[in-house]
């Protein structure tokens, strides 16, 4: 499937301008051939698309570090497991889920979602007192992108950057539709941003929220919500 090289940027200030977009560029997808499942990710400032984890400056060896903490999590996890983690996969995103900084990054096959995680709290303002705008990214998907289960292959070696469905290892990861990006490591033991991945780039598209938007999306989506629930 050919895709642009370049992120594709677009801004919208409301829930159906946003919607209209991602129906939009379903369509176009789908006439290209390609019928994959789009994911989303909200953020309320444009941030790079790395793992928490690529913040940390740890002492010592960033992949010793991760080992040694995802195994200290398996030791003192058990009473808070609302599910027993069948392998590595679903160790480390049970581990996300409760805070760990790790090597996935959060997204969701629902658009709304994403949208929510964006605008749910009062835009941050910068150094100069001005209010920051948000994103949503739109990851256009191919089937070769996904972890197939079982599979050989550890979150903490994988042999590209990867999109893995988790499995039930959270209710919250059920509710919002959750997957996730596993991010491979370069050799020098940085993270490339996934805007910055030959193999992902192209099949971005940025959709930038104005923060003065924000109060007024948040009030449609409430008002989504409750006209759902009423039905």
């Amino acid at each position: 499937m050919a895709h642009s090289s370049a992120v594709e940027v677009h801004t919208r200030k409301s829930v159906s301008s946003f919607l209209a977009l991602v129906e939009k560029t379903k369509r176009n997808e789908t006439r290209a051939g390609n019928k994959a499942d789009f994911v989303f990710r909200g953020q309320s400032t444009d941030e790079p698309l790395r793992p928490r984890i690529a913040r940390l400056k740890p002492k010592g060896s960033l992949s010793n570090n991760e080992k040694l903490m995802l195994a200290e999590f398996e030791r003192q996890s058990p009473p808070f497991r609302e599910f027993e983690p069948k392998d590595e996969w679903d160790l480390l995103a049970l581990a996300q889920h409760h805070g760990l900084p790790t090597r996935l990054l959060d997204w969701s096959f629902s658009a709304l979602a994403g949208l929510w995680f964006c605008v749910k709290k009062p835009p941050k303002i910068d150094k100069k007192g001005e209010r920051l705008d948000g994103v949503v990214w739109l990851l256009k998907t191919d089937k070769e992108d996904f972890i197939s289960f079982p599979t050989a292959e550890s979150p903490l070696h994988p042999s590209k950057t990867r999109i893995f469905r988790p499995r039930l290892v959270s209710r919250r990861i059920l509710a919002q539709d959750g997957v996730f990006t596993c991010h491979k490591r370069r050799s020098n033991g940085t993270f490339v941003p996934l805007e910055s991945n030959a193999e992902y780039k192209g099949r971005l598209v940025k959709v930038v929220i104005p923060a003065d938007r924000f109060l007024s999306i948040r009030e449609q989506l409430a008002a989504k919500a409750a006209a759902a629930k009423g039905r």
